[in-house]
């Protein structure tokens, strides 16, 4: 169990330093409120950027799909023309043969 003092022991003086870190930090943030403001405006900043980014290539990406979108529409598709039949059935019944001029049909 002498390993597991040792761990703990470890831990503690990690957090121990950590929670040191952290208290200097604050403490200084404190002390120089001009220096912590210029920093937050860079960070900010820094995230702004990285947002505007994020939405363009985004808007980039959605114009690309729209315009394969309407390219593709503008190409003939095989198969898919509709009212052949209709123009089929009118054509054949007013014919030559069929419309009786040749056979001699009313």
């Amino acid at each position: 169990m002498d390993w597991l003092n040792t761990a703990a022991d470890a831990v503690s003086s990690g957090f121990d330093a950590v929670s040191g870190y952290a208290t200097d930090a604050f403490d200084w943030i404190g002390d120089n409120p001009e220096a912590a403001n210029m920093i937050g405006g860079v960070a900010l900043g820094a995230a702004q950027g990285y947002m505007q980014n994020k939405q363009a290539d985004d808007e980039r990406a959605f114009q690309r799909e729209m315009y394969d979108k309407k390219r593709e529409d503008r190409f003939s598709k095989p198969g898919e023309i509709g009212n052949y039949g209709s123009h089929r059935n009118t054509i054949a019944g007013k014919g030559l043969i069929s419309g009786g001029m040749i056979t001699g049909e009313d």
